[in-house]
């Protein structure tokens, strides 16, 4: 399979499109796929935790195929939500079939958006890509998101000092809007920070552009489509939102940095973020699922991350986990014991 299995990234957004153009039952079929088909084979099939040799690594970076794949993930993001601005403007469309379309759509901005926003947002020193994660994150809300985990989350993963790391016994639902709401205004304090120490003016702040493109996104929509597409593109997006959440949630749920005598918390290490070896996960989500690797450098291609045998790994794969974190009852129980497994308190 190779390289070529990262086409599957593509997977969720032409399922998407599939669905827009299907009523009834039918229209559920890409929330059908990912929410439960997926969970259920990624389940059954074996893992693959193959690591690239050194050499296979230095043809891996230098191949510019990885790069292509990202790169026409965005006019083809931007295509998926074109098709559904257009579709659900239709006031004849059925109630159910709006809400399979806002619930797909809603999944593409999380999975596509952000996580796409993501892996392009860690490439500082390249202008293109980082232009690239604006575009995506733009569509999903989600532009101080890009200087919230670059210099927020890397730097206080597993402390107390991170909103996007869940402590035992945190429940999704208070988590994801302290870890949204709070990261939103911790990051206005990043950024002046950044301001300060280069002694400019705090007018400059990023966020207020941040703040401003995903909001004149929203009224492009009204202008265009109206009042209720907007809502429901909205809608849509706060759903795409949760997905990040929910990842952000079961990524690091329970591993905390040991804090040292001087106040200051340990190194970040690979036991410090739960991984899945799970395939169709790791091509979906750009190999985020080998996650302590990516904690380990954070530039590090997707197409080169490392399964660890250090790493702690989650009980599902990814698709499986993110259900899990919408039910407490049955996520924190589960995780509960995963963590007992590697003897973490």
């Amino acid at each position: 399979m190779g390289k070529f299995k990262y086409i599957g990234t593509y997977l969720s957004p032409l399922l998407a499109l599939l669905s827009f153009n299907l009523t009834g039952i039918f229209a559920y079929t890409g929330i059908i796929v990912l929410y439960i088909l997926i969970p259920i084979l990624e389940n059954l099939l074996p893992k693959d935790s193959y690591n690239f040799n050194k050499a296979e690594k230095e043809l891996a970076k230098n191949d510019i195929f990885y790069d292509v794949i990202l790169y026409l993930m965005v006019p083809l993001h931007l295509y998926v939500i074109y098709v559904y601005l257009i579709t659900i403007n239709d006031p004849t469309i059925a109630t159910s079939d709006l809400i399979a379309y806002t619930l797909i759509m809603g999944t593409i901005l999380g999975v596509n958006g952000i996580n796409g926003g993501h892996e392009l947002g860690h490439k500082v020193n390249e202008p293109f890509k980082i232009f690239m994660a604006h575009v995506l994150l733009t569509t999903s809300m989600q532009n101080h998101f890009m200087t919230y985990h670059n210099s927020g989350h890397h730097r206080d993963v597993g402390t107390p000092n991170d909103l996007t790391s869940a402590k035992k016994g945190d429940v999704f639902y208070w988590f994801a809007l302290k870890s949204q709401i709070g990261g939103y205004f911790k990051t206005w304090r990043l950024e002046a920070e950044k301001l300060k120490a280069q002694g400019k003016s705090l007018l400059l702040n990023p966020m207020i552009l941040y703040t401003i493109l995903p909001w004149s996104f929203i009224g492009m929509i009204y202008v265009f489509f109206g009042f209720e597409v907007s809502v429901l593109y909205f809608l849509a997006s706060v759903f795409g939102i949760s997905v990040l959440e929910g990842q952000n949630y079961f990524s690091h749920y329970g591993l905390r940095r040991k804090k040292k005598a001087d106040g200051t918390y340990e190194n970040v290490k690979a036991i410090h973020s739960w991984n899945s070896d799970h395939l169709f996960g790791r091509v979906i989500l750009f190999e985020l699922t080998r996650h302590s690797d990516h904690h380990h450098l954070g530039a590090k291609p997707y197409q080169v991350l490392d399964s660890r045998e250090e790493s702690p790994m989650l009980p599902y794969g990814y698709p499986a986990m993110l259900i899990l974190s919408y039910l407490p009852f049955l996520f924190i129980p589960i995780m509960n014991k995963q963590l007992k497994a590697y003897n973490i308190d």
